[in-house]
């Protein structure tokens, strides 16, 4: 029930007000709105579209698309239009030109504009910025880049192992190392036949343990048990720190992560220990990361001198404050419950682990200005001389971006998920072999009467009796074909599929080769034009039909009336009395009115197919004013011209509207001095022309229906001008001359717009 009164409410509003309110809907899009005519020229954009391109509106308003693309974007927009001009919707990516010379990566998802008269008055479009999308696909790319790097780079030897400790990979510093000259001799090497690794290691690895440990590798073991080639000789020695992976809530394993670091005799000097000492002091000063140790009431005891850059504390300031005092309140509950299930862990002695026994927090920490930052802190226990945890030692990175760029990636992402599942096209994955259907929106399981759940689980065979059976060979060769790596076809294959009840749809489709979920696959886009068809015959069959009565009332109602209009006046030579000489002329002036009625009829048989051009108002008006004069001289016409310059986009059939309205308030004026004011005037952003008579007025109830064709209170004349009213945009309305007083004539008001072209104000 409310919703009717909504609707009743809103049809209560005026042309005008509607509009204004569907423009205040579309200028408070998130996505940019635009609407171009027939010749490629923006005749309305909404404010987020000129922001997008760095304009104001009216900068953009008349001037061609193609005067914000380069080359190559404006020929695929050209193809884009020709296909709306046959009544296509598209969606693609394009680059517009900013302001500022910048290009502009966007989705456009354009429609045809389709007139009252089911005819294309030029396209509309959806433009989405797909910058930030780019941005982090981008970013991705060189986070994947980076850690490629790290790898090969790294200075310290890194090996893959698999969960049966066979050898994956390993980097360039892994084969310096153990004198290896190719990954490939060594791939294939049995960590677990290692003579190297203590068997104590081995059986802690085996429980999916972490282990560090130092020792002597000697070379000649891997030489006498010929595991791999060398160049090196003697023993060195190695620091290593073996990770399990993938340890699930199963505790299955899925393999080892070695760091193996070299240090030779002269390292294990007092010399080579302190020189090592001072490095790292010198690393943890200086990197960005913020290096600190803490007691377990996570106090501080030290902090790098990095801390400034990330909190603006010195790292003299912070030294003995508590390291709750610097996160936030969510971020203390995180920390603390981190470090009782840590220390809970290391209760069990199985659970021991000397280095990296945790995985990353994720935090806040209060800068020293009151704002927060996102941090991710690695940590492990300080042990003393009996493995006890006595203390925390973290390292903080500033993530604060990347958090960013995943909140934009989500928010991207939802966005086209919404736009997906809102879509009014129809989009479907498919898998060719065997043929299943992989996704499915909303919009698409709609055209089958169907749910999304009912959809993805067709079985190949209700796929395939889904489809009409003299389409499923040109569908099922078609999906091959693209399978098979062809070009999609710039048409759509029209096809007709089966709703669960039986009734028939026609579907007009799109296809083309797609990877989903790391495999080949096909993507359908489809629009259900089952209307479209019905109402394109219905309106063929209406318009095959006004064709007839047009070539009707021209050829052969003409001809009867001739005969009529000839046969009176032998009548009116042989009639005396006066009385059947007036009936007779009232039968001659109704045949001369149907004739005229006919003519009007033919003389805008054109009228929807003619364009329209900027043209002045006023020299049509006063040509039709003087016609109107010399043919009825018994008639007063005045007429005031307060827009001389008026210009709008009209046609031929302008002055036919101005004769309508004359010939209307002429004919229908009973009194014996008959008068007609006739004014132009600005009003708003177009222009009035007004048609006033002394006549004896309309009643109100008349008022609200004399546009109403079904009805037919208005007469031909009137309705032939609203309907070229309507294609010039603009409307038309009827009122007392006189307020109040009805019976002193009524006042005709037509309002067209201005010209997009003509005019410069």
């Amino acid at each position: 029930m409310t919703d009717n009164l909504q609707k009743d409410s809103f049809s209560d509003l005026s042309q005008e007000e509607q509009a204004l309110r569907y423009r205040a809907l579309v200028d408070s899009m998130n996505d940019g709105f635009g609407i171009i005519d027939n010749e490629g020229m923006f005749t309305y954009v909404n404010t987020r579209f000129a922001a997008i391109l760095g304009f104001k509106p009216k900068h953009m308003i008349g001037k061609q698309v193609n005067d914000f693309l380069d080359e190559k974007n404006r020929k695929i927009i050209k193809n884009n239009i020709r296909r709306r001009t046959e009544g296509q919707s598209t969606q693609y990516e394009l680059e517009w030109t900013k302001s500022s010379g910048e290009q502009v990566p966007t989705i456009v998802s354009g429609a045809p504009l389709i007139g009252i008269d089911d005819q294309i008055q030029g396209s509309f479009a959806v433009v989405t910025d797909i910058t930030e999308i780019k941005q982090s696909r981008e970013a991705l790319e060189e986070s994947s880049e980076m850690m490629k790097r790290i790898f090969d780079e790294s200075q310290i030897g890194i090996e893959l192992f698999d969960k049966e400790g066979i050898l994956i990979t390993a980097n360039k510093a892994t084969l310096d190392i153990f004198g290896v000259s190719d990954v490939k001799q060594i791939i294939g090497f049995s960590l677990f036949d290692d003579p190297n690794v203590p068997n104590d290691i081995k059986a802690k690895l085996i429980r999916g343990e972490a282990v560090q440990y130092e020792s002597e590798f000697d070379f000649n073991l891997v030489k006498e048990a010929n595991l791999y080639e060398t160049s090196r000789s003697g023993t060195i020695i190695t620091d290593s720190f073996i990770t399990p992976l993938g340890i699930d809530n199963n505790n299955e394993l899925h393999g080892y992560l070695c760091q193996i670091h070299e240090k030779t005799e002269h390292r294990r000097t007092e010399e080579a220990l302190e020189d090592t000492e001072k490095r790292y002091q010198l690393l943890a000063e200086n990197v960005t990361d913020v290096i600190f140790t803490a007691d377990l009431e996570l106090n501080l005891t030290y902090v790098s001198t990095s801390v400034e850059l990330l909190l603006g504390y010195t790292n003299v300031e912070l030294d003995g404050m508590s390291l709750i005092e610097l996160m936030s309140p969510e971020s203390v509950w995180i920390a603390i419950k981190a470090i009782r299930e840590a220390l809970e862990s290391e209760k069990d002695t199985d659970n021991i682990h000397p280095r990296g026994d945790q995985p990353p927090l994720v935090i806040q920490l209060k800068r020293k200005n009151g704002s927060l930052v996102w941090v991710e802190v690695t940590r492990t226990f300080i042990r003393d001389e009996h493995d006890t945890p006595i203390g925390v030692l973290g390292v903080a990175r500033n993530i604060e971006e990347r958090k960013l760029a995943e909140a934009t990636l989500i928010n991207s992402e939802l966005k086209y998920r919404t736009l997906v599942d809102q879509s009014f096209q129809g989009i479907m994955i498919i898998q060719a072999l065997p043929m299943s259907i992989l996704f499915s929106n909303p919009a698409f399981a709609g055209f089958l009467n169907r749910s999304v759940e009912e959809v993805q689980s067709f079985t190949p065979e209700e796929i395939q009796s889904m489809i009409h059976p003299e389409d499923l060979v040109t569908v099922m060769n078609r999906l091959q074909e693209l399978m098979a790596g062809e070009e999609p076809e710039p048409i759509p294959m029209t096809i007709r599929v089966f709703q669960n009840d039986g009734e028939m749809q026609w579907l007009e489709m799109f296809g083309r080769r797609v990877e989903f979920d790391g495999k080949s696959a096909l993507q359908l886009v489809a629009m259900n034009v089952t209307d479209r068809l019905h109402a394109e015959t219905r309106i063929r069959t209406q318009k095959e039909r006004a064709m007839l009565y047009l070539d009707l009332m021209s050829h052969d109602f003409r001809n009867q009336l001739q005969i009529i209009l000839g046969s009176t006046m032998v009548m009116e030579s042989r009639l005396n009395d006066p009385d059947d000489r007036r009936i007779l002329g009232q039968v001659v002036s109704a045949v001369e009115r149907c004739q005229r009625m006919i003519s009007k009829a033919k003389v805008t048989e054109p009228l929807m197919s003619v364009p329209l051009k900027p043209r002045k108002i006023a020299p049509t008006l006063e040509a039709v004013v003087m016609d109107q004069m010399e043919q009825h001289s018994d008639v007063d016409i005045a007429i005031t011209l307060k827009a001389s310059d008026a210009i709008v986009d009209a046609d031929e059939f302008l002055g036919q509207l101005f004769i309508n309205l004359i010939e209307n308030a002429i004919e229908h004026n009973p009194k014996k001095e008959r008068q007609i004011w006739v004014k132009l005037s600005k009003s708003g952003k177009g222009y009035e022309i007004s048609v006033a008579d002394n006549g004896s007025g309309i009643s109100e109830s008349l008022k609200k229906e004399i546009f109403d064709i079904a009805r037919r209170y208005g007469g031909f004349g009137l309705h032939q001008s609203k309907q070229i009213c309507d294609k010039y945009g603009g409307h038309i309305s009827v009122r007392d001359r006189v307020g109040g007083k009805p019976d002193e004539g009524v006042e005709f008001i037509v309002w067209i717009p201005k010209s997009q072209v003509g005019n410069s104000k």
